[in-house]
């Protein structure tokens, strides 16, 4: 399951990462920084979660016993028709039953083109007779190892953007092109130190953001090799080793250490 952030990412935000006693994770529905566990525990984690059933299925992990995992392993994990019908069925809304419910129709359900993201998947045949019980289904000891001391926030993730101090260290890693949006305007307010990366189209980009900060801001990048070899963008405030972005001549000078 693939609640950890991107490899690189992880590594690149541990390498360069100020010093701090608290983490802030804002936008944590895309992967925590939790979940990469070469990462320094810091005195207090807040993951912010704005999907409940994320948040219902990162709260039954934290929580998870000796008899949640039989319980889970009980259960028809292997793709059939029937089954995805059943399992359709089930109404709970947390425990075991959910992570079943949620898991299974993760991951062999599909939506036709067209239909509304409300309505029900339906059985993906490509995917009948695959056995769930031969992935990592149940590294959930480790999981909960990660999550230890990790206090889950539902709601506002924006909100949380601005609850930093200077001893919070800020991971800023938003998801959709609203939430960048909302996070770029508000870095040059922020006094706490931050991690802010997001996906970079073309060197043009990189060298506008170069141009448009000023200040403590610094602009770097790196190249996230499974992200589609997507370079990402990264701005902090803070001093670390990622190299300073020079702007192509003509559009700007880059922003001072």
């Amino acid at each position: 399951m693939g609640f950890g952030i991107n490899t690189k990412v992880g590594k690149t935000i541990a390498a360069n990462a100020p010093k701090h006693s608290r983490i802030v994770e804002p936008f944590g529905d895309g992967g925590s920084y939790a979940f990469f566990m070469e990462r320094k525990r810091a005195r207090e984690h807040v993951l912010g979660i704005e999907d409940e059933s994320l948040f219902a299925i990162l709260s039954f992990i934290q929580l998870l016993s000796s008899a949640d995992k039989a319980r889970l392993k009980s259960f028809d994990w292997i793709g059939s028709e029937e089954t995805f019908d059943k399992v359709l069925g089930i109404t709970a809304t947390e425990g075991a039953e959910f992570f079943y419910r949620y898991f299974y129709l993760m991951e062999f359900g599909v939506m036709a083109r067209g239909m509304s993201e409300d309505a029900a998947p339906m059985f993906d045949w490509l995917r009948r007779g695959m056995d769930m019980k031969k992935s990592s289904l149940f590294d959930l000891p480790l999981m909960k190892i990660a999550l230890k001391g990790v206090a889950l926030v539902l709601g506002d993730s924006m909100a949380l953007v601005q609850s930093g101090g200077s001893d919070t260290f800020l991971i800023l890693l938003p998801g959709s092109p609203e939430q960048v949006q909302a996070v770029e305007g508000k870095l040059s307010g922020l006094s706490s130190p931050f991690f802010f990366a997001k996906k970079s189209a073309s060197n043009d980009d990189l060298a506008a953001a170069v141009a448009s900060n000023a200040g403590q801001i610094v602009v770097s990048s790196f190249a996230a090799a499974s992200i589609m070899m997507a370079q990402m963008e990264v701005r902090t405030n803070y001093e670390n080793k990622l190299p300073l972005l020079e702007p192509e001549p003509g559009k700007g000078t880059p922003a001072p250490m």
